[in-house]
């Protein structure tokens, strides 16, 4: 606890660290061990963070007790994650503090019974219960009160909604506070204490030098998982404010299950080459590989659209960095997107997929290629990357 609080004051490298952009939240999910545990009693936990927060818009860290590394094996562990793995997950290895950083960074925790969900509040991050084992939680302990303090996740509303709802109710929240301040009588002199002890039975002398509580190491750049080079399917929505200003905001397809109220009239894009049938099908937007030696783009769109039954837009890739977007409807009309400004282009989100999606929901009820120019403001996952995109050929300006 001392060394967490002691690298509070360096947050930003940590999230820095983590490859955050300015804006984006992070989210640990931790587990301690055992069938009461949250990957032992709640493991759709992980599947709902990867669900139903923006991918972009939300970093999500697995801080997985070492007793489930070592009782199960690493491969076991990963092989569980895998689909989450592909999907973005963050999962440190146990030997590494990582997890430490990772809660020094977080903006809010989804834990159980474990001592890392104590830290976490401690720190003063909001946090919700996935699952916790009343059964082996010792009665009166600081863990029991957390328990009965901190709200459990529900399965009836969108976990996002209920993550910042934490977020906004729980910091300085005096109970809580006075929860967290039982972790230790001694803040900041544990260092200090224990090596005067240690020392004295070993009946060896201290050393001179200070005993004191250091910041976390900043971890190294987490293992990068092997991943397939088609990138996974994306529910989107793109919701159209006032003064020409769209919102979007994606969410992987196939994590998607019975609480979908947090996705409002969503479009489907899958990229081409995509292995699932029940994406590559259904897909209203295909991100094409570039056209084939000889084949122009509109050629090109046509294959895809005998190939994609479901498509109703093929886009491409219109220059370096993803900057451009050239995008033909199933029924002959060519549409272009260009990111303007300094941001746009810049991290995870201006792509070419970001880009056809404004396009497809700007292409209104008509067809034909008759649309004009229009300029929208985009942000995507509120805001936490900003971009202005210059459509040309789209039917309607946004309301």
């Amino acid at each position: 606890m001392d060394r967490l609080r002691a690298s509070l004051p360096f947050r930003d490298e940590y999230r820095a660290a983590f490859g955050l952009r300015p804006g984006q939240r992070l989210i640990v999910l931790t587990s301690t061990w055992g069938p009461h545990s949250l990957l032992g009693a709640n493991m759709d936990i992980v599947r709902r963070a990867l669900a139903e927060l923006p991918v972009d818009g939300y970093r999500v860290v697995a801080a997985v007790h070492p007793n489930v590394w070592f009782g199960h094996s690493g491969w076991q562990v990963r092989s569980w994650l895998a689909p989450f793995l592909r999907a973005g997950l963050l999962l440190p290895q146990p030997e590494t503090d990582a997890w430490k950083a990772a809660l020094v960074a977080a903006d809010a925790f989804v834990g159980d019974h474990g001592s890392l969900t104590l830290y976490g509040s401690a720190l003063g991050v909001p946090g919700l219960l996935g699952a916790f084992g009343e059964a082996v939680v010792a009665a009166g302990s600081p863990m029991e009160r957390l328990g009965a303090a901190l709200p459990r996740v529900s399965p009836y509303e969108p976990l996002e909604e209920q993550v910042r709802r934490a977020m906004a109710a729980q910091p300085g929240d005096e109970r809580l506070a006075g929860i967290g301040a039982l972790v230790t009588s001694r803040p900041m002199r544990s260092a200090a204490l224990l090596r005067r002890l240690y020392y004295a039975r070993m009946e060896l002398t201290e050393p001179d030098r200070p005993a004191i509580p250091r910041p976390i190491a900043l971890p190294l750049p987490l293992p990068a998982e092997r991943y397939e080079p088609v990138p996974p399917a994306m529910y989107v929505t793109v919701a159209a404010g006032g003064d020409g200003r769209v919102s979007v905001r994606r969410h992987p397809a196939e994590f998607q299950g019975s609480v979908t109220g947090h996705l409002p009239d969503p479009h489907l894009v899958a990229a081409e080459g995509e292995p699932d049938p029940r994406w590559a099908r259904a897909a209203d937007v295909i991100v094409a590989r570039p056209p084939a030696p000889g084949e122009s783009g509109r050629e090109a769109a046509e294959r895809l659209f005998r190939r994609y039954p479901g498509c109703r837009l093929a886009a491409f890739a219109g220059g370096p960095g993803a900057r451009d977007c050239v995008a033909f409807t199933r029924e002959g009309a060519r549409l272009r997107a260009r990111w303007d400004g300094a941001e746009a282009g810049a991290g995870a989100g201006a792509t070419t997929a970001v880009a056809a999606s404004v396009l497809y929901v700007g292409l209104g009820d008509e067809r034909g290629d008759r649309g004009g120019a229009v300029t929208a403001d985009v942000d995507i996952a509120d805001e936490v990357l900003a971009g202005r995109l210059a459509l040309e050929g789209v039917q309607r300006a946004f309301p």
